[in-house]
This record gives C-alpha cells, sequence and structure tokens, in this order.
C-alpha cells in the first residue's frame, strides 16, 4: 500500500473510533468530507457543541509543524525560538487515536491545544539544543514529533469531552 494511502486509512479509521467512542458516551459526533482546519469531527449534545481534532497513527510518532506552535525565526541555518503563538484556540480538543493491531486494542489520548502546545515547545527547543540551533538534515525544517510515552498522562481521558455536554 502507497504511505499516502495508509496514513489517509489510518485517518479514516482513528476518526471513526472517535465517533464511536463518543457515540457510547452519549454524544453524536460527525466528520467532515473535506479539509476543515481544525477540524475533523463536530461533536453535539445537551444544545452544545465542540469540535475536535483527530490524530491518528499506527507506529513511530505524530508529526506537526512547530511554527503552528511558536515562533521561529532565522539566522542564516540557525533557528531562534521566540515566543509562543498566543492565538491558540484552547476549547479545540486533540484526540490522538495509536491504532491496535486487533480490534479493541486502539488507545486513546485527549488533551487540550494548549497541551499540546507545551509539548510541541519543550521538544522542539530541547532538539534544537542539542544541535546548538541547526537542523542537521535539513536546516530549515520546522518539523516537530510528538512521542506516544509524552501523550500517556492524557490516555482514557475523555472527561474533557464528557464534562463540556454535562447537563
Amino acid at each position: 500500500m502507497a504511505r499516502s494511502f495508509k496514513t489517509q486509512l489510518a485517518g479514516q479509521i482513528g476518526e471513526s473510533l472517535v465517533v464511536a467512542e463518543l457515540g457510547r458516551r452519549g454524544i453524536v459526533a460527525t466528520s467532515f468530507a473535506g479539509n476543515v482546519p481544525d477540524i475533523d469531527l463536530l461533536a453535539y449534545a445537551n444544545h452544545i457543541s465542540c469540535h475536535l481534532q483527530v490524530k491518528s497513527w499506527r507506529n513511530g510518532s505524530v508529526q506537526f509543524d512547530a511554527k503552528r506552535f511558536l515562533e521561529i525565526t532565522f539566522d542564516g541555518t540557525r533557528q531562534i525560538i521566540g515566543k509562543i503563538v498566543e492565538q491558540m484556540d484552547d476549547d479545540l480538543i486533540f484526540v490522538f487515536v495509536k491504532i491496535g493491531e486487533i480490534a479493541g486494542a486502539d488507545r486513546f489520548f485527549l488533551l487540550r491545544q494548549s497541551d499540546l502546545q507545551s509539548i510541541i515547545v519543550a521538544n522542539y527547543g530541547a532538539w534544537l539544543g542539542k544541535h546548538d540551533g541547526i537542523r542537521p538534515r535539513n536546516p530549515l525544517t520546522t518539523h516537530s514529533a510528538v512521542q506516544e510515552d509524552q501523550l500517556a498522562p492524557f490516555e482514557g481521558n475523555w472527561a474533557l469531552i464528557v464534562d463540556r455536554f454535562a447537563e
């Protein structure tokens, strides 16, 4: 299977799993057919709606562009981290889905965008610190990865969504 097809399939599986899990909790959810920035699913219950971003993966880590979360400038090939991006939507919830090998072996990690931002900022700063501010392979990339162990504190945190819909 081609990489883009595998990635697309993982995204579809992840979104479907989250819709099912929300349904179990009495929350209606639906995915968007197109590419809506920052919204993969819309959840609804008790006259309240909530938008969600779903990130799914099978192995390795989940990839992000660090510029979404912090200001980065360049001095030649050296990257300089500035302030964190403050216009973050803290109502946006990220649901990470680690797709299991078999049905029922999936793992869910739920966190606010600001929590994800903290992870990315720490990761990116540490990575650049180890390399004197210069990315080894491609000095101009701002790619950042989030590892499963960094998401562990947020595993099964369904209350983050369920509590929004409490009557």
